[in-house]
């Protein structure tokens, strides 16, 4: 009986040990916030694009960069919860490149994507058609040539509802 009650009580106290290892490793800082500032925000092929964007908008139009979709898509009414999730679920990870807003009413004028149509990325494509939002895709080619950044803007905004 004195062995199983040392037993326990080595046990207990190897239980306790870890825990209190366990629980010291996981409020030490470098886990409890396991972030640090991205650099570059913008990689130099986006760079160049904003800059010509700048260029190209004029102060007619407000360049937003990398939004999140869902902070411009809603979900409609679905009546069951499973698949009113796996909408907002396809929306909350996505973002646009760039949003190209009128600078004195804020409406939404276009998107700008810098890659190409692909299978993969078709949703988003779809998803534009679907809400009335012109997408423009540029590939790195058009998107350092100023007077085609500027006809696709135009084509787009002159779409626009």
């Amino acid at each position: 009986m004195t062995a199983f009650l040392g037993l326990a009580l080595v046990a207990f106290i190897c239980f306790a040990l870890v825990f209190f290892i366990k629980q010291r490793q996981y409020n030490h800082p470098a886990l409890r916030m396991p972030y640090q500032l991205k650099r570059p925000f913008f990689q130099p092929a986006e760079r160049e694009l904003l800059a010509l964007l700048h260029q190209a908008a004029g102060d007619d139009l407000l360049i937003l960069s990398k939004v999140r979709v869902a902070d411009v898509v809603e979900v409609t009414a679905i009546p069951r919860r499973a698949p009113w999730y796996q909408a907002v679920n396809r929306i909350s990870a996505a973002r646009f490149d760039f949003l190209l807003c009128d600078r004195q009413t804020l409406d939404l004028l276009c998107a700008i994507e810098m890659e190409q149509a692909t299978e993969a990325n078709a949703f988003l494509d779809e998803l534009c058609t679907t809400i009335g939002l012109p997408l423009v895709r540029l590939t790195p080619e058009t998107a350092r040539s100023y007077a085609e950044v500027r006809a696709a803007i135009d084509r787009a905004t002159a779409a626009a509802p």
